[in-house]
């Protein structure tokens, strides 16, 4: 590949503007891949909102999805050679559509904190919200970037990454996956919360329940994105 590159970073609601309803992107997570060799561009619905949800710890905002909104919504994920799924408090449609597509097409897939959710919600998975106090205290924190460990499975793609079986990470999430969907397992906190999701036999395609953009400092945090974009040069 001559080019850097192309990754896509998907667009977040943020709701509570006062006035606009806006579409953001992480400049941390863009930031991670322009200084690992990746040109980072914006993916965003290409249709209007249908409803809005607010709950907590999470809202929902959905989009019109039709045939058309589809089209054109892939579309713009075919401009792209990788697909990172953000985090962030609200959890929508399109997102879900987008990891779908990414695993039917082969498209290589990382996905962040609720990016994690999504990937797991979009294969038939599920999400718990009653443990809300107890993973606020323990797993969300936005100052401490020393939080918890993870423990890798040694058989996972992401310790073949960074070869480590035990990882501090930070922790910024107040749900907690129940179950994977398509994916497999393969990392947990000390306390058995899921954080590390695996789709076998298709590339690249991992979920994180942590924020590695926040902690490209530590060596193995910034792996995932080097790795990622290793992968992507390396299969095009």
């Amino acid at each position: 590949m001559k080019r850097k590159p192309i990754i896509g970073i998907v667009g977040k609601p943020q709701c509570d503007d006062i006035i606009w309803n806006k579409i953001c992107i992480s400049n941390e997570i863009k930031d991670a891949l322009n200084e690992n060799g990746a040109i980072a561009i914006g993916i965003i619905p290409q249709s209007k909102i249908k409803e809005i949800n607010e709950g907590k710890p999470f809202s929902y905002q959905n989009y019109i999805m039709d045939d058309d909104s589809l089209n054109d919504l892939f579309a713009t994920i075919d401009l792209c050679d990788g697909i990172i799924l953000e985090g962030g408090i609200v959890i929508c449609n399109y997102e879900q559509k987008i990891a779908n597509y990414c695993i039917d097409k082969n498209i290589p897939l990382l996905g962040i904190c609720c990016g994690c959710i999504n990937m797991a919600l979009a294969t038939g998975g599920s999400i718990s919200l009653e443990n809300y106090e107890y993973l606020k205290e323990k797993h969300f924190s936005l100052s401490n970037m020393k939080m918890h460990n993870v423990n890798v499975d040694v058989d996972s793609k992401l310790y073949s990454l960074i070869n480590k079986e035990k990882i501090n990470v930070n922790s910024i999430h107040k749900c907690k996956i129940d179950n994977p969907g398509a994916y497999t397992i393969k990392g947990k906190a000390e306390d058995g919360i899921i954080e590390l999701l695996e789709l076998e036999n298709k590339g690249f395609n991992i979920g994180v329940q942590w924020h590695p953009e926040f902690i490209t400092e530590n060596k193995e945090q910034n792996l995932i994105f080097k790795k990622f974009i290793e992968y992507i040069k390396e299969h095009k």
